[in-house]
């Protein structure tokens, strides 16, 4: 007799094989990102320019969106422009390529300030430090001699080796890492020239490309809702389309949150830096600027590096800039970034050390960055499914009841504290410290009963009558 699956093996069959396979996809994309990474470079290295578009259209959208919706539609408006059925501005494609080019300038003048002015102070600053590099050294050991002559000789043992060692490390990395592979590094540093050429070529492709997907992104939302609802039932398809909406608003809130607050910064530790004197302070600037853009770690990083920098340089200009920055990055880490970011994330401080040491580990810088939006999202999705698991069994999804839960038994929740739960090892357990004392205790009254009843006055007769027998 022929075996025939009924509907609802063929259904669980189908619900395995597709979870096994979302597990295995899942395993993949977490522990070898790189590998996806790279494959997505390979396949798509002749779409890089597009790439560059989608990126530059994706970042820029926002201040499209408040050009086109806070400044040339109340210009209309105020013009008397007419309106369609549907309420919107007849001169609406006028509008829309005005807030595209508007928006287009700031960041085309934004790019070429950067490589006109920025990108040539910042080589000039490295060019000067490579060069003066046995000057600073020079002062640094003067500084650290100086202030051997003023200490201690256990002082000065322990700062000389401290010395030696950081002197025989960095001359073995020289002699083992730098000095055979100086071949290699001309050929990189070759490859890295070309491809800079190169990707000013995408840019310029990236900025024409930007211009056609700002233009139409509302009709790419549309034809991908379309698909949604033509293939998926109404109601998956709008939780997809709500997932969505939620990345989006999670990467936009943040990422470009996390840039503009990251150009603010850099720019006022610029102008500080011009306030104090301190050296090279468009380097120092993009050094803080760029490294805030890590979350948690990156304003650490800034500093330490910014520190280390001047200290070879001028040490008291090191000391004021470490002050300075620290004060700044109080700043913005209480004042500025809340009222840019907010709670864009919904991630508490733990996940988000957990999110940046977890995807750094794995994609370098730009898990770095994009580590937390990505983790946030994942997160939502595990807390979504699980409420939704909670509600098909009819339990709350409150957390402070689950908090205060000890077990639940057919359906009904029995809380820690409470005399009736007394199943699942919920009762309140002694501390180790009150064990240990507590048997101590015990122990001691346990000896006390065991021990004999005894007198001190017989025990003194008993000694005396010992003494004289002896004596007899």
């Amino acid at each position: 007799m022929r075996f025939r699956p009924s509907k609802k093996q063929i259904t669980w069959g189908t619900t395995i094989f597709v979870t096994s396979i979302m597990i295995m996809l899942a395993y993949y994309v977490i522990f070898k990102g790189g590998h996806i990474i790279s494959f997505f470079r390979t396949v798509l290295g002749g779409m890089e320019a597009v790439v560059w578009g989608l990126v530059i259209a994706y970042i820029m959208s926002p201040v499209m969106n408040f050009i086109e919706d806070k400044i040339l539609e109340k210009i209309f408006k105020a013009l008397g422009a007419g309106r369609d059925e549907n309420g919107q501005f007849k001169q609406w494609r006028l509008i829309r390529n005005l807030s595209i080019l508007f928006s287009m300038t700031i960041f085309i003048i934004l790019l070429v300030s950067f490589f006109a002015y920025i990108l040539p102070q910042l080589l000039q600053s490295i060019s000067d430090i490579i060069k003066n590099i046995n000057v600073y050294y020079r002062n640094a050991d003067q500084a650290v001699n100086k202030f051997l002559e003023s200490s201690d000789p256990q002082t000065r043992a322990a700062v000389n080796y401290v010395i030696d060692q950081v002197y025989i490390r960095i001359n073995s990395f020289i002699q083992e890492n730098i000095i055979p592979n100086m071949t290699h590094i001309l050929q990189t540093v070759s490859k890295y020239a070309f491809n800079i050429i190169g990707g000013f070529f995408n840019i310029f492709i990236g900025i024409i490309v930007s211009f056609y997907v700002l233009h139409s992104k509302e009709q790419f939302c549309g034809q991908g809702k379309k698909l949604a609802y033509s293939f998926l039932r109404e109601e998956q398809a709008n939780e997809i389309i709500a997932g969505f909406r939620f990345v989006h608003e999670t990467f936009t809130g943040f990422v470009t949150g996390k840039i503009v607050d990251s150009i603010i910064i850099g720019i006022v530790c610029y102008i500080l830096n011009i306030i104090f004197k301190i050296p090279y302070p468009v380097l120092i600037a993009v050094i803080v600027g760029v490294t805030n853009i890590i979350p948690f770690f990156g304003p650490y990083i800034g500093e330490a590096l910014g520190f280390l920098i001047l200290v070879l340089i001028d040490p008291p200009t090191a000391v004021v800039f470490l002050i300075f920055v620290i004060i700044l990055q109080q700043v913005d880490g209480n004042i500025l970034g809340p009222k840019i970011l907010g709670n864009s994330t919904g991630l508490s401080s733990f996940w988000v050390i957990f999110a940046i040491m977890f995807f750094g580990s794995i994609w370098g810088f730009i898990g770095w960055v994009l580590g937390v939006p990505i983790f946030a999202v994942l997160y939502a999705f595990v807390a979504y499914v699980t409420d939704r698991r909670l509600e098909a069994k009819d339990l709350t999804t409150d957390e402070d009841t689950f908090i205060e839960t000890a077990y639940i038994e057919k359906g009904q929740f029995h809380y820690l504290g409470d005399p009736s739960s007394t199943k699942y090892r919920s009762e309140k357990q002694s501390s180790s410290w009150r064990r240990i004392f507590k048997s101590k205790h015990k122990n001691e009254a346990a000896k006390r009963e065991k021990a004999p009843a005894i007198k001190t006055g017989t025990l003194s007769t008993d000694k005396h009558e010992n003494v004289d027998h002896h004596i007899e």
